[in-house]
């Protein structure tokens, strides 16, 4: 799993913010990052994930460390004296989420972060990697040293403004794509660029949807109570690879992916069981 990994700060206003006023809240704070995420779930599914990320040299950063070792993930994180831990904060309301994010030094991964790939027999790779041009060449490194090792790879878009057609380019081979709706829709009429074997996109309560070139699969969502959708994307991510991974053909694994995303968003936070980082 290579992505960011991040402080949350989520933030329930107590009534609509007014510009000028001062707003009561309840603001807490969270282990997160995108692919950290992912790789938090990946484990509480029962895969063995390695999390390659870049984080700052302060509280946050380690918090994030351990945070990771403790949900059975192994953290392979370089640290960054420059630069801090990547901090995202989520403005929560009527079911939604608004986040403001900060990558620091996650923006900062360096093809040289990249750990050799001994042992891996899948890369996920977040899709800010590649859509921050100031970690773009890391993320391209990760999925070409990937591909040379002849390893499945995956990718999870994860915005839909920054999917040019350059995007369609460095993803150019990979087996899957995991975009939400938005980011299907942003990919163009026809996600399935050359080389890419297959999508697998989000559409909300709707469910989620497999493309590939032997046809179309739809799975509805289960019902679930939301508290908090942050994170429930990369749950999806988990729980379809999981399942993908094992075996599972396109119903199945779609299936896996929307229970472990209908999952995350009945437990406020991103993360499999609320994780409070204790930065001090």
């Amino acid at each position: 799993m290579v992505g960011d990994v991040a402080l949350d700060v989520r933030v329930t206003p107590g009534r609509p913010a007014v510009p000028g006023a001062d707003v009561p809240a309840a603001i807490r704070t969270g282990a997160g990052g995108a692919g950290a995420n992912t790789a938090a779930w990946l484990a509480h599914l029962g895969a063995e994930v390695t999390m390659v990320g870049r984080v700052g040299d302060d509280p946050a950063g380690r918090a994030a460390a351990r945070d990771l070792a403790d949900a059975g993930v192994r953290p392979v994180l370089a640290v960054d004296g420059d630069a801090p831990t990547c901090t995202v904060v989520v403005l929560l309301g009527d079911g939604e989420r608004t986040m403001l994010s900060d990558r620091g030094a996650a923006a900062r991964l360096h093809p040289d972060d990249i750990p050799d790939l001994d042992g891996v027999d899948h890369l996920h790779l977040s899709g800010y990697v590649l859509l921050d041009e100031s970690s773009r060449a890391a993320g391209r490194v990760a999925l070409a040293a990937a591909a040379a090792r002849g390893l499945s790879r995956s990718v999870d878009p994860q915005a839909a403004p920054g999917l040019t057609g350059r995007f369609r380019e460095w993803v150019r081979g990979v087996d899957l794509l995991l975009p939400n709706a938005d980011e299907l829709a942003a990919l163009g009429p026809d996600p399935l660029v050359p080389g890419v074997g297959a999508v697998a996109a989000t559409r909300g309560a709707a469910g989620a949807i497999w493309e590939d070139g032997d046809g179309t699969w739809a799975v509805p969502a289960p019902r679930a109570t939301v508290v908090d959708p942050t994170g429930a994307g990369d749950a999806f991510d988990a729980g379809l690879l999981v399942a993908w991974l094992g075996g599972a053909g396109p119903v199945e694994a779609l299936r896996a992916g929307c229970a472990a995303g209908s999952a995350a968003v009945t437990v406020p936070g991103a993360r499999p069981s609320p994780s409070r980082t204790n930065l001090w």
